[in-house]
C-alpha cells in the first residue's frame, strides 16, 4: 500500500541564543567573589554552593546592558513583538559536588545565564522538555528528545524561555564555577 501528500511539521518549538557579550570576564569574577563575601548566600536552587541575593540595581552593569540588548533583539527577530522592561539576577558559585536542583523560573519570560569561571568537569547546563512526553514510550530510545544538554562556555550568555524546567550537573572540579543568571520580564 502507498500513500503521498504528507505534510510533516515540528509544533510548539522552543529555543537556546546564545551570544558573548562585549564585557570584562575578570571584573565579573572579581564582582562575584566580592558579592560572595559581603552577603549570604540564599537558599534557591544551589545544592551547596553559593545564591547571592537577587539584584535589581546596576551591578554588572555592562553584562545587564548587553543582556538587555540581546533579549530585545531576540525577541524582534522571533517576531514576538515584546520589549524587556525589568531584569532581575544573581550570581552562583558552585564548588565540588554542587549543583543546581532541576527547577524553572516561575514568571520570567526569559531567563539568561552568564558563566564567569567553569573549570573542567564542572556540570554542563541541562534543560529538559517540559510537556508530557516523558509520561510515554515514544522516545524512550531518543534521550535528545527530551533534553538539551549545553557544555557551557566562559564568556558566553545563554538566553532562554524561562517555563523551561533545567538543572546544572554536580562539579566534579575543586575550583569554582561561577555564572550569572538573569530572570528577565517583558
Amino acid at each position: 500500500m502507498s500513500y503521498d501528500h504528507v505534510i510533516d511539521k515540528n509544533i510548539f518549538p522552543s529555543f537556546v541564543s546564545s551570544c558573548i557579550p562585549d564585557v570584562s570576564v575578570s571584573s565579573l569574577e572579581e564582582e562575584c567573589y566580592k558579592i560572595w563575601e559581603e552577603y549570604p548566600s540564599e537558599d534557591y536552587s544551589n545544592d551547596g554552593g553559593y545564591h547571592s541575593p537577587i539584584f535589581v540595581d546596576t551591578k554588572f552593569k555592562n553584562l545587564l546592558n548587553c543582556t538587555q540588548k540581546f533579549s530585545n533583539d531576540l525577541l524582534r527577530e522571533k517576531g514576538l513583538n515584546l520589549q524587556i522592561q525589568n531584569i532581575e539576577y544573581w550570581c552562583n558559585i558552585n564548588k565540588s559536588y554542587n549543583y543546581n536542583v532541576m527547577h524553572n523560573h516561575g514568571r520570567a519570560d526569559l531567563i539568561g545565564i552568564y558563566y564567569v569561571m567553569i573549570p573542567e568537569k564542572s556540570g554542563n547546563l541541562t534543560i529538559l522538555r517540559n510537556d508530557g512526553s516523558q509520561y510515554c514510550n515514544l522516545y524512550a530510545n531518543r534521550k535528545d528528545m527530551l533534553e538539551y544538554v549545553i557544555e557551557p562556555e566562559v564568556g558566553r550568555l545563554y538566553l532562554l524561555p524561562g517555563h523551561l524546567w533545567h538543572y546544572v550537573q554536580a562539579s566534579q572540579n575543586q575550583k569554582d564555577r561561577i555564572s550569572i543568571s538573569f530572570n528577565i520580564y517583558t
